[in-house]
């Protein structure tokens, strides 16, 4: 089997569903590593509110892009698609690997590629900040974005002022707008270059809260608070993942702004809401076998099984 050839598994759904678990027997059973495709796994002292794996199921199996990019730095989907290819390209022997995450514009760029956009200055992001909080701003920068691209325009709200002021940052960057950026990209795209499946866990919204709810406790319990607290004492109150869930609810925790009992309460609230969008992100993805998270192992190994033997 050349490189090019290796088998390549997404494991997908939204937090808390067992991805790892699954992931890791499959690994066990089929000779398999794991690749991190969690947006907050990525960073190093981020361990208990990200539920990384831990030092023992390291051991037991091999992850990588997992704990590997240090406090102040930020990765966006863009260099985690180049860390992928590089990373899979180096991995030693021919045997599956199962990515494993739920942060699906990761998955995304990975599979269909990432539009390469120069950088946005942050003189051009303040820039179109303040021109948004003026008064009669975002009525502008739209009327700005339908001149120049009014498919988009069409696309997003008004009072969706990120997906405006991003829009704008690309029309004063790249002189065009995103539809024909988007167009451009699809022209020069290529295909996933290895075998692909892609595995979904799905669970009942009741059990999923449940899991949700025990993974918080043992989050807390774990010491998830004393984590965040070595953190600020570090200087990373603003370092980009701890705006994630879990971290700036503790953050908030921390500062007096709420009692121990709602940090449970938010994180869960949060976490939940979390996983309802990530399965909207996932479920428009027609390729995405699914399977019950509590009965449907069996069924899922049988599929995986028939695709590494194919």
């Amino acid at each position: 089997m050349s490189d090019s050839k290796r088998p390549v598994i997404f494991v997908v759904g939204s937090t808390a569903s067992g991805k790892s678990d699954w992931a890791m027997q499959w690994c066990k059973r089929f000779g398999g590593v794991i690749v991190n495709c969690d947006s907050v796994q990525v960073y190093k002292k981020l361990d208990i509110g990200s539920a990384k794996p831990t030092k023992q199921e390291q051991a037991e199996v091999v992850h990588y892009l997992v704990d590997y990019v240090s406090p102040f730095e930020e990765v966006t989907a863009g260099v985690y698609s180049r860390h992928f290819f590089s990373t899979v390209e180096k991995i030693p022997g021919d045997g599956p690997v199962f990515v494993v995450g739920g942060t699906g514009f990761y998955f995304l760029a990975i599979e269909k590629g990432m539009y390469p956009v120069k950088e946005v200055s942050p003189e051009l992001k303040a820039q179109v900040e303040k021109e948004i909080a003026e008064p009669g701003g975002v009525e502008r920068l739209y009327k700005e974005l339908k001149d120049i691209d009014p498919e988009y325009a069409a696309k997003i709200h008004l009072a969706d002022h990120y997906r405006l002021g991003r829009a704008i940052e690309l029309i004063r960057l790249e002189g065009k707008g995103v539809t024909a950026i988007k167009k451009e990209f699809d022209a020069l795209q290529n295909p996933f270059p290895y075998p692909l499946l892609k595995v979904g866990l799905q669970w009942d919204r009741d059990e999923l809260r449940k899991r949700i709810e025990l993974r918080t406790q043992k989050m807390l319990n774990a010491g998830l608070v004393n984590e965040v607290r070595q953190l600020l004492d570090e200087g990373l109150k603003i370092w980009a993942p701890m705006s994630s869930v879990g971290y700036k609810e503790t953050i908030q925790f921390l500062n007096g702004e709420i009692s121990e009992k709602e940090l449970s309460e938010l994180i869960v609230t949060n976490t939940y809401q979390l996983a309802k969008r990530q399965r909207t992100w996932f479920q428009r993805d027609k390729a995405i076998q699914w399977f019950d998270g509590q009965s449907g192992f069996t069924e899922a190994t049988r599929v995986v099984e028939e695709f590494l033997n194919r």
